[in-house]
């Protein structure tokens, strides 16, 4: 997306991007709200999200925030696989908080019929990544 002029605000950010609107109002509301994660956006998006940041933290909070927002997740990781020309399993693989996952632990873990922590954990650092960046797109914060 384009930078825009606009205040950076929770409704323009939603204008801003195609992630799904529920998926960037689960991201804001999981990072402690538009306050928290307008500060922590743009370390997300220089460091990754990985890096420690509230509401991404442990196990605990990231499986059940993968498990309810798994179909707007799958909606943006589908289009932009599409976007990239790559097949969802195969983009998803790349992830570096991925490598070593096989293949039918991905697939059972987008379908979310596993107990395995290490795919929903990276959907959901995923999505807080794409919706920081998103941020930083939208209002090119310093």
């Amino acid at each position: 997306m384009t930078t825009t002029t606009q205040k950076p605000s929770l409704a323009n950010l939603i204008e801003s991007t195609n992630i799904p609107e529920s998926l960037v109002r689960a991201v804001v509301r999981q990072m402690g709200g538009w306050e928290s994660f307008k500060q922590s956006a743009p370390d997300i998006t220089r460091h990754g999200i990985d890096g420690g940041f509230h509401g991404f933290l442990y196990y605990s909070e990231t499986i059940p925030f993968a498990k309810r927002n798994r179909k707007a997740i799958l909606e943006m990781a589908t289009q932009q696989a599409d976007d990239f020309g790559a097949g969802l399993v195969e983009m998803i693989k790349g992830f570096n908080c991925l490598k070593g996952a096989t293949e039918t632990e991905i697939v059972e873990g987008l379908a979310g019929v596993t107990d395995e922590t290490l795919v929903p954990n990276g959907l959901a650092w995923y999505a807080g990544e794409e919706v920081a960046r998103a941020y930083c797109d939208a209002f090119d914060p310093q």
